[in-house]
């Protein structure tokens, strides 16, 4: 099996290596034996990575030994595959994307029912993947029962029936600039803005020579110098970002500031509230852990509850449908995870999803007649800091479990959600010891009103790991 990572977002490694064609056909296969016979169909989709098209054959060969009946989008974001899989009622879902990791990395977002799998139903996939000879499935090449679909004309009719669309094709003069990196996202995001009266430009848009991806994957700052350039010096309104799979978006304003991912979250997250006009007994916003302080004080302008889930989409999903399960017209539920920039919006789809998160920043910029930085400058201001730490061959558990008796000890109250500790003052600043889920190394990350208040929590939490590394 190589080096897999096992994550709730699914499982990724280098495509050929540890994401061997072998590899992946049997993951398909196990996973599909999950499902009873009657439940058998599969929805499945790709990003524009080199190695999906050899991995998809793998993943349609694998659950064709099962038995499925597959439907297959192609190119596609993975907030548009996950649409289309809960409007055609299918139980299984294989987005097969590295997101943002590097391009010689891929992996399988594996979903089933309306959530990605769980730590103990990734435990039992990897033990039966162990356990099961690869050789059997390398002899057998099977496909069958498989259907092409597109989605994105069904995915954008819906987007648009949850914006105020009229008005938005009205008063929308925004020129706006479209990074996709090449990824799937620009089989979706340039038509939607054009449909929405921007004047667009995309940049970015396709692989190079030899599929090279034309920046760095990941929506920062330090790889988007291209749109930085392009909106600052061109004069556009504002430009838009996605990973290779579209889950995830970065925002540059008009003057060229790259805000950070917990950003475009919160205008979204004020401007619904604003808009809810006292329609709602209930409001909710879900985000996790990690997230900014931006949002509680945005949920306590306007009396929304904010509820916060250890870091993990799986988990937002988890919160919103148990707070959504009724079904009720009096109770407004969405969210997001700060880091990531997508939002979610259950009445048209539950995933983080960097596409619909567009759409909402440019209703809001068309609506209000605002610039980015006008409308940025209205939220409560926070500045983050973050250290990481390399763990080597230390114990997370004895290190985790160690900190936290001695922040005790120095009189801070201390929250932990499985390996994670956070503590800090009230809506004043915090601190966030996360140990990763994919790498060796335990990140911290600290908020606060000021920068260099941000800056000392942050240097004080992580010197205080290494004593406490030093005495183990």
């Amino acid at each position: 099996m190589g080096n897999l990572i096992f994550t709730f977002s699914g499982i990724r490694g280098i495509a050929g290596k540890d994401l061997s064609e072998g590899i992946v056909e049997k993951i398909a296969f196990l996973f599909g034996e999950r499902f009873e016979k009657e439940k058998r169909k599969a929805i499945i989709g790709r990003d524009t990575r080199s190695s999906g098209l050899n991995l998809e054959k793998a993943v349609i060969s694998g659950l064709s030994l099962a038995d499925f009946e597959i439907y297959r989008t192609g190119i596609c974001p993975t907030p548009v595959l996950i649409f289309m899989k809960n409007k055609l009622n299918i139980n299984l879902g294989i987005m097969i994307t590295g997101s943002h990791n590097p391009p010689d990395w891929n992996g399988l977002k594996l979903i089933k029912d309306e959530n990605y799998l769980n730590n103990l139903e990734l435990k039992d996939l990897k033990k039966k993947l162990n356990e099961t000879q690869t050789q059997f499935f390398q002899s057998q090449k099977v496909e069958k029962n498989i259907k092409d679909v597109n989605p994105i004309p069904d995915y954008l009719q819906s987007l648009y029936s949850h914006l105020n669309l009229k008005k938005i094709k009205k008063k929308n003069n925004l020129k706006v600039v479209i990074d996709t990196g090449a990824g799937a996202g620009k089989v979706v995001t340039p038509k939607m803005l054009r449909d929405l009266g921007c004047q667009v430009k995309s940049i970015n848009d396709e692989l190079y020579v030899n599929n090279v991806f034309p920046r760095g994957i990941e929506p920062v700052a330090k790889n988007l110098h291209d749109l930085i350039m392009e909106v600052w010096q061109e004069k556009y309104d504002v430009g838009f970002a996605h990973d290779s799979d579209a889950d995830r978006l970065a925002i540059i304003g008009e003057n060229g500031t790259c805000y950070p991912e917990d950003i475009g979250l919160a205008l979204i997250m004020e401007y619904m509230l604003q808009n809810a006009d006292h329609k709602f007994k209930d409001v909710f916003f879900v985000t996790n852990l990690a997230s900014s302080l931006i949002f509680d004080l945005i949920g306590e302008k306007y009396g929304a509850k904010v509820i916060r889930t250890p870091i993990g989409e799986y988990y937002l999903i988890n919160e919103i449908r148990h707070l959504t399960k009724d079904n009720s017209n009096s109770t407004l539920v969405f969210g997001g995870e700060g880091s990531c920039g997508g939002v979610m919006y259950p009445p048209f789809n539950n995933t983080r999803d960097g596409i619909f998160a567009v759409a909402k920043i440019v209703e809001i910029l068309a609506l209000t007649g605002e610039k980015m930085s006008v409308l940025v400058s209205k939220l409560p201001r926070y500045y983050t800091y973050r250290e990481i730490i390399k763990l080597d061959n230390y114990q997370v558990k004895s290190i985790i479990d160690k900190t936290r008796v001695e922040l005790e000890n120095e009189g801070e109250k201390v929250v932990q959600i499985n390996q994670d500790l956070k503590f800090g003052s009230n809506k004043e600043y915090f601190v966030l010891i996360h140990p990763s889920n994919t790498e060796p190394v335990i990140r911290i990350i600290s908020e606060a009103k000021t920068e260099s208040l941000a800056r000392v929590y942050c240097q004080t939490t992580a010197e205080l790991i290494k004593l406490v590394m030093s005495y183990l």
